[in-house]
């Protein structure tokens, strides 16, 4: 039969064993971590290079169509003008 002071040394060794699986548990779920938390940040890089990107295509989207709309607008006035001049001249 085992009297108290073995009982202690196996509480004590299985005490031990716990924690070093717990130790070599939270180690691999920090490696883990620290590898999930660099990936997310390359694709966070990507994410924001891609949205700079789409943010320059706008502007120069939105300029040109500004561009567009003024030369409309003075083709339109230099129609207006010319068809008053052949008015004039007829």
């Amino acid at each position: 039969m085992l009297d108290q002071k073995d009982i202690d040394m196996i509480r004590q060794v299985v005490r031990e064993e716990v924690d070093e699986r717990a130790s070599k548990t939270e180690d691999s779920l920090l490696d883990e971590i620290g590898r999930t938390q660099t990936y997310l940040e390359k694709q966070i890089n990507e994410v924001k290079k891609n949205m700079d990107e789409l943010s320059q295509y706008y502007r120069i989207t939105k300029l040109e169509s500004d561009n567009t709309a003024l030369l409309l607008k003075m083709i339109d006035q230099l129609n207006r003008r010319v068809e008053e001049l052949e008015k004039r001249t007829a």
